[in-house]
């Protein structure tokens, strides 16, 4: 019986071994590289409101906002075109219905796992007299009542999952995101964000307001981070708290991309006191964020009472390189505003898919912004820092 002998050359092994190490590594590298946080600004139609889908890297989701009331078919299909199953956080910014109202119809078609609000609604139960000091012109008897049964929608769906009430300064646990609360229920940050605090020249000579106790001034403010790309959303916040994050000192530093506070409501002074301090976008606040790409997230309509001023402010700071928008405007104060129409999701007309404007980041910084109408898409290299 014959006995064979095997050579082994240990050095070549370990060589082998070592460079398909090496090699699996660069395309874990790679695979990295190419994720991407992308985020949907959904167009939610002719009037105000807002619905941001938010895809994680990770593949979590959170969803800024539901959306108006009828509108949960519009979210409900962006969703769908994003290929996600089901939300992993809700965040209701605030409890206004063109912000929240499509909660209840949206959980009845898509799993929802985390409801995330700042607690108990500040309009909830309030009396015709609350209502008429705060909604003047737009006043109607018994209005209250109609609020409250769509709030109590909200409370009834928040049972199928997990409600988290967060604070200025809490963090929401979306895998592969930092995502930081920036400011709830009037309240704002209390020490500024690593790398923020500096002081912000900008906010010099902006005016204080009337405060604003009713629902957008309570709202949520989040800023998202995927390595170096940074993303902000303040709800509807209004004048008062939108300065207090950003003067005299800024809290949360500049980013790269946000949708655009408030819709760009701008409301004229001949309103009264209350309705001025519902205006949004001081110079303190665009000019802290000095972000590069401004989205706004605004139906055709537009603001019918309000002014440009809001606008003019955003495309007046030097950092915004555009403005990208998910309908053209058409009527009220901004609608001599408008970019491009490459630039713009809803030209109006009839529509086989929901449209949106999308943001696709890589976590160097770098970032893609897609028009869902015409697949038009500008690259924005990374900031030089």
């Amino acid at each position: 019986m014959t006995t064979g002998r095997i050579n082994v050359n240990f050095t070549a092994v370990w060589l082998v071994v070592g460079m398909v190490a090496v090699a699996a590594a660069d395309l874990a590298v790679a695979d990295e590289a190419s994720k991407t946080l992308d985020i949907y600004c959904i167009d939610i139609s002719a009037s105000v409101g807002n619905a941001t889908l938010i895809v994680s890297p990770s593949g979590e989701t959170m969803l800024l906002d539901a959306g108006p009331p009828r509108s949960e078919v519009r979210t409900l299909d962006v969703i769908k075109q994003a290929d996600v199953k089901q939300v992993d956080y809700l965040v209701n910014t605030h409890f206004c219905a063109d912000h929240f109202g499509a909660t209840a119809a949206l959980a009845e078609q898509v799993p929802i796992r985390h409801f995330v609000d700042h607690g108990r609604s500040a309009e909830y139960q309030r009396d015709d007299n609350w209502w008429k000091a705060r909604r003047g012109p737009w006043f109607k008897p018994g209005m209250g009542k109609d609020k409250d049964a769509l709030y109590e929608t909200y409370l009834k769906a928040a049972e199928k999952g997990r409600r988290m009430e967060v604070k200025a300064g809490d963090a929401i646990p979306v895998k592969g995101l930092d995502v930081r609360v920036l400011c709830a229920n009037g309240k704002v940050l209390s020490e500024p964000l690593p790398g923020a605090g500096q002081p912000n020249p900008a906010g010099e000579g902006v005016d204080q307001r009337v405060a604003d106790d009713a629902e957008d001034g309570q709202s949520i403010g989040v800023l998202l981070q995927y390595g170096k790309f940074r993303f902000c959303f303040l709800g509807d916040l209004t004048w008062n708290v939108e300065h207090a994050l950003f003067y005299p000192r800024n809290l949360i530093g500049t980013v790269d991309a946000y949708i655009i506070t408030h819709h760009a409501q701008s409301l004229p002074k001949s309103l009264g006191d209350y309705y001025f301090g519902l205006s949004a976008c001081p110079k303190s606040e665009v000019f802290g964020l000095s972000p590069r790409v401004a989205i706004l997230s605004l139906g055709s309509f537009g603001h019918r009472v309000g002014t440009s001023d809001a606008m003019d402010m955003v495309r007046s700071c030097p950092s915004v390189e555009d403005v990208w928008q998910t309908e053209f405007i058409r009527e009220g104060g901004e609608k001599d505003h408008n970019s491009p129409e490459d630039f713009c999701a809803n030209l109006g007309g009839r529509q086989e898919r929901t449209r949106f404007i999308k943001i696709s980041a890589h976590a160097d910084g770098s970032f893609d912004v897609t028009n869902s109408r015409n697949g038009f898409t500008k690259h924005y290299a990374a900031r030089s820092k």
